[in-house]
């Protein structure tokens, strides 16, 4: 059962909404995301003036652009090296497409998930011919001995990339441990001189190119195309939205609603059928087909997709991807279910970190199997999966459990291993699997309290607080992703009535909630079947025709505008309910 906490707020309603000038759910929205003055205000819903630190401010930007002028002027070959997700399908042809309209020598290389693996490799230096300048993004701030490779066979080399570098620990003290790069561009690394740090490699590559143009003195003519992929990447990679980030994906999907300057991103919207595109179409429609191609063949399907001028071929390519995605898809769905069997039929079902692996699942989507089954158990996740190469793998965490951490701790035990606070990719030899899985287990300190769900409520709302115009004023907060999540509200001593239960395979609960003045609103519930039936039977009503059923508790939701006939109505879409 998820657990319900209420952010604090010391201030009196109806001031709140006088300060704010709004009703009552932005108000208390606003003052929980810290907004607490009219210049707090004016930066977060005016992003379109929204000031970013300058990108000179990291440390070696001066040097990365002298490198790049002195290697577009003289006409050196410059290899953009990228990475197979949205983030760098997105950074490489946001810096190929940037360099090249300078007349840039410029060639790109994506990586293949499953021969090449994550990052820049020994291998694909080697491989390199006649490269003058190589830029990696999205990669190559733990590749050391591949830049090192690079560098003796005279290459210069940049690294863009997002992620924690590689560090050495003595007396706890933590030192980072920098490739031998020309220049290094990653905010995560300590005394880099930027201080936002919360950039994926999209964002950082289209500060990179804005900040070069403006170095060479030269208008970036396709800046709007080039905003878009940084969104784009902003909103798949899942950063925090906020600051710099919020900036770039609001002002992103607002430049795609108002026109798609890019050919291939426009065929996959048209095939999509998305008339007005959110964070959510961008999240879970557009990203996974862009991630498809490298999860199932190469991601190079998707750079071409993005550079192609011709319309048939975009259309081709879009369509394509879209097939993958559907492969995808059920690929995800068979896994899941192998997992979940796995769990519940042995003793991983009582550990607290899951380790699990299976010789059924292709790799490219361990991760996100890893993802649905940390979702499903609320617990830190690692999915492997048997390869040619070996035993291979995702993780996905919880809020409370800092994954790269943990696996830091017991690094000796893997082949290799790289990621963050909540996701981590590994390799590791199969006779230990289970010594990591006994290890992770015994060295967590998680309590049951932390792998509780918790709902983070923003306010409790009386029915008579839910009007159009509240929810209308509600859009200023968008796009919603991580650290700027939708809003969620919880309303108190509910009567539920009129319960049905629709959709095609009849697990959608449509309702109307009552509360004690007597005023009733629309609510649909698709994430908690199984509690309103639990509830329905034990109760003696015939869950096959509910409608007549009336229970009563507390409920959480987030709110909507329901539209139909030209009317519009308020909505609640139900996160969680408490019967009495």
């Amino acid at each position: 059962m998820a657990k319900w906490t209420i952010r604090k707020c010391s201030v009196a309603p109806q001031k709140l909404m006088s300060f704010y000038g709004c009703g009552k759910p932005l108000a208390y929205a606003l003052y929980n995301r810290g907004i607490r003055n009219r210049k707090q205000l004016g930066e977060y819903t005016d992003t379109d003036n929204f000031i970013f630190e300058s990108f000179m401010d990291f440390n070696d930007a001066e040097k990365a652009f002298a490198i790049v002028k002195n290697a577009v002027d003289k006409g050196k070959k410059i290899c953009v090296y990228g990475d197979y997700d949205v983030d760098g399908v997105m950074s490489t042809v946001i810096l190929y497409k940037g360099l090249l309209a300078l007349g840039a020598n410029v060639v790109y290389k994506i990586p293949h998930r499953v021969d090449d693996g994550y990052g820049l490799g020994e291998k694909a230096v080697e491989d390199m011919k006649d490269i003058d300048l190589l830029i990696t993004c999205d990669n190559g701030i733990s590749s050391s001995k591949a830049v090192a490779l690079a560098k003796a066979k005279g290459m210069e080399v940049i690294i863009l990339d997002h992620h924690e570098p590689p560090f050495r620990e003595s007396n706890g003290v933590r030192e980072n441990i920098l490739p031998p790069a020309d220049a290094v561009i990653d905010a995560k690394v300590k005394g880099c001189g930027y201080s936002y740090d919360q950039m994926c490699a999209g964002a950082l590559c289209y500060r990179f190119i804005k900040a070069f143009y403006g170095y060479m003195a030269k208008e970036l003519y396709n800046e709007r195309e080039l905003l878009i992929f940084a969104a784009v990447a902003t909103i798949c990679d899942v950063v925090d939205l906020t600051g710099e980030n919020r900036a770039i994906a609001k002002r992103g999907i607002e430049l795609i609603n108002e026109h798609i300057p890019n050919t291939g991103l426009k065929k996959l919207v048209e095939l999509r059928d998305i008339k007005n595109v959110s964070a959510y179409h961008i999240g879970f429609i557009i990203g996974p087909c862009i991630n498809a191609g490298g999860r199932l063949d190469t991601a190079k399907t998707a750079v071409e997709l993005f550079t192609a001028e011709d319309e048939k071929r975009a259309e081709e390519l879009a369509a394509l991807l879209i097939d993958y995605n559907e492969e995808r898809k059920e690929m995800t769905a068979r896994g899941v279910d192998e997992i979940t069997e796995l769990i519940e039929n042995t003793s991983l079902k009582n550990d607290r970190i899951i380790v699990a692996l299976s010789h059924n699942i292709h790799e490219s989507i361990a991760g996100i199997i890893a993802g649905r089954i940390k979702e499903k158990y609320h617990r830190p996740t690692i999915v492997l999966t048997k390869t040619e190469k070996g035993v291979k793998g995702s993780g996905r965490s919880i809020d409370a459990y800092n994954m790269f951490e943990e696996l830091y701790k017991v690094k000796d035990i893997m082949l290799k291993f790289g990621g963050h606070t909540m996701a981590a990719g590994l390799s590791i030899e199969e006779g230990n699997v289970s010594l990591l899985r006994e290890k992770l287990n015994e060295n967590c300190d998680l309590t049951s309290e932390d792998m509780q769900p918790v709902i983070r409520l923003d306010a409790q709302l009386y029915l008579d607080d839910i009007v159009v115009e509240n929810i209308e004023e509600l859009d200023v907060l968008a796009p919603y992703g991580k650290a700027n999540e939708r809003p969620v509200f919880a309303s108190k001593d509910i009567n539920f009535l009129f319960i049905r239960f629709v959709g095609s395979e009849k697990n959608i609960v449509s309702l109307t909630v009552e509360d004690t003045s007597g005023r009733r609103l629309r609510a649909v519930d698709f994430d908690n079947y199984d509690k309103w039936i639990y509830k329905l039977e034990e109760k003696g009503f015939n869950t096959d025709n509910s409608s007549s059923a009336r229970l009563k508790g507390d409920i959480a939701y987030t709110l909507d505008i329901n539209e139909f006939n030209g009317s519009r109505n308020p909505q609640l879409i139900v996160k969680d309910v408490r019967f009495e």
